[in-house]
């Protein structure tokens, strides 16, 4: 019986303490809680990592080879440090990447923010761990990107500012009377229920082949609302052009027969 006591003091209750504390933690320090807190979640990150690493140490201790666990960590912690650089290189860069992420006031990113790193999908940041960045895309698609990679990357931030626009583009006829359609499509986009900001201005962009284009910039709170909105001002665009005779060019195929 003291035996089985001995034994679970020694190698059971450590892990046992560490998982409790884990429980505690995410209960207490839930994503909810921690959103827009980058620097709390890669610290929450780095305390578990710890109190397993306590876990783990102290049940070593109680074996006779390893009586002196603490003492050998301690007493090796320069030789520890230079193996663990030379084997772990990329793991230690993504650990130092991502504090250096999380704790400067002038990160790019926070919890929530919708970005661009380099050349992946835009998506939201879903979390920060010791190892890697979570990034959520439109399409529901999950990307872990190292934070080493992070840390060099070029980051678009899209929901930073207050606002979020994006261009829409309709072409008219040649002929078309330019500042009744440039004024119907800055209306159309101002009177969007969703739309955010002053009167748009609309713009001569193109003289093509067969029209000519306009182009606006359709501006909401939340990026979420942009793209609903841009198709609501298109499809409206539509309308209000064929029911004020404005031509909304486009390619015709024309098939000549020869006399027979």
């Amino acid at each position: 019986m003291n035996d089985a006591l001995s034994i679970f003091l020694k190698y059971v209750l450590p892990f046992l303490v560490a998982y409790i504390l884990n429980l505690l933690i995410n209960k207490f320090l839930s994503k909810k809680f921690l959103r827009g807190k980058l620097f709390l979640i890669f610290l929450k990150g780095i305390i578990i990592a710890v109190i397993w690493l306590a876990a783990a140490l102290t049940a070593l201790s109680g074996i006779p080879a390893f009586s002196k666990t603490w003492e050998t960590a301690v007493a090796s912690s320069g030789i520890a440090a230079v193996v663990l650089g030379l084997a772990a290189q990329s793991t230690l860069a993504n650990v130092f990447a991502g504090i250096s992420l999380s704790a400067t006031h002038s990160r790019a990113f926070d919890i929530g923010d919708r970005v661009k790193i380099d050349d992946h999908d835009p998506g939201y940041v879903e979390d920060i761990t010791l190892r890697h960045t979570v990034i959520k895309t439109y399409q529901n698609e999950i990307i872990y990107i190292p934070n080493s990679i992070v840390g060099s990357a070029t980051i678009v931030n899209y929901t930073q500012e207050k606002s979020f626009s994006f261009p829409v583009e309709i072409s008219v006829a040649y002929g078309t009377d330019m500042e009744k359609a440039m004024n119907i499509m800055a209306d159309v986009i101002y009177e969007h229920p969703l739309h955010h900001g002053p009167r748009p201005t609309v713009l001569c962009k193109n003289c093509g082949d067969s029209g000519i284009t306009l182009r606006a910039l359709v501006e909401t709170r939340d990026f979420k609302d942009n793209p609903k909105s841009c198709s609501d001002v298109l499809v409206t665009l539509m309308e209000r052009f064929a029911a004020e005779g404005i031509e909304i060019p486009y390619n015709r195929l024309v098939v000549l027969h020869g006399d027979k």
